[in-house]
């Protein structure tokens, strides 16, 4: 049981499509007064409510599958990110992969992470489903002990970057922030998926892969279309195609 968050007391949970492409409102009912609520979207923080009377969140839905849980938690925890302390498995959907990766000053910026996968097809595909820059322009490599040293809020330099307290605490060379980097991959497809992580450059140029693999098991997608294929007068029998 969660000391911050809780799942129960909440219904009557809707989807109607936005006029956007892939855009969704979800609407929902809640019996907890006085809270906040969050969006987790397949384990992970994607929304909370600005004050205790929302119900409704929008989200940008893809074709993978995505598990969507609304918790209720105080308004102090409203933007925290709480996924720890879901269930086992709403926390871990059994068709996402998730793994963190160490930035530090040996990226540049530009360059930038990239995922493929094989879809459980045995074949790797040459184009990349995630990318994701490493080391974004705005976010600086300074950290404690250098520059505006003592400006900045705990854990944060003067230049707003990973320092003492923040980031990836240790990891990285005295003064030089180190963060932690996290992809998230959501499978539509059941079976083993072999999995592929590159450094892609400024120029194009790709690092050697890191190999990764999962057992992704999605819930079954929805029927696209039922057909009538046959009728048997004498039984009264219908025979129904999905699709």
């Amino acid at each position: 049981m969660s000391d911050h968050l809780t799942l129960e007391n909440i219904d009557r949970v809707e989807l109607a499509p936005l006029d956007r492409p892939a855009g969704w409102q979800v609407s929902f009912a809640s019996a907890n007064p006085g809270l906040n609520h969050q969006l987790y979207v397949n384990g992970s923080l994607a929304d909370f409510t600005d004050c205790p009377g929302q119900r409704v969140f929008e989200i940008s839905a893809t074709a993978c599958p995505q598990e969507l849980a609304i918790a209720a938690v105080p308004g102090r925890y409203r933007s925290v990110d709480l996924s720890a302390e879901l269930p086992g498995e709403v926390q871990n959907p059994p068709w996402v992969l998730r793994r963190k990766f160490l930035r530090d000053v040996q990226h540049r910026p530009g360059e930038r992470l990239a995922v493929y996968h094989d879809g459980a097809s045995g074949e790797v595909s040459s184009a990349a489903t995630f990318v994701q820059e490493i080391w974004p322009v705005a976010l600086g490599h300074w950290g404690f002990g250098l520059c505006q040293f003592g400006l900045g809020g705990f854990g944060v330099d003067g230049s707003r970057s990973p320092g003492l307290g923040g980031g990836a605490f240790g990891l990285g060379p005295f003064g030089l922030g180190t963060d932690l980097l996290q992809t998230t991959l959501a499978l539509s497809n059941e079976g083993t998926h072999a999995v592929e992580y590159r450094v892609v450059t400024a120029d194009g140029e790709t690092s050697t892969a890191l190999s990764d693999s999962i057992d992704a098991a999605p819930p079954p997608q929805p029927a696209t279309s039922i057909s009538a294929t046959n009728y048997d007068q004498q039984q009264s029998q219908l025979t129904l195609q999905l699709s």
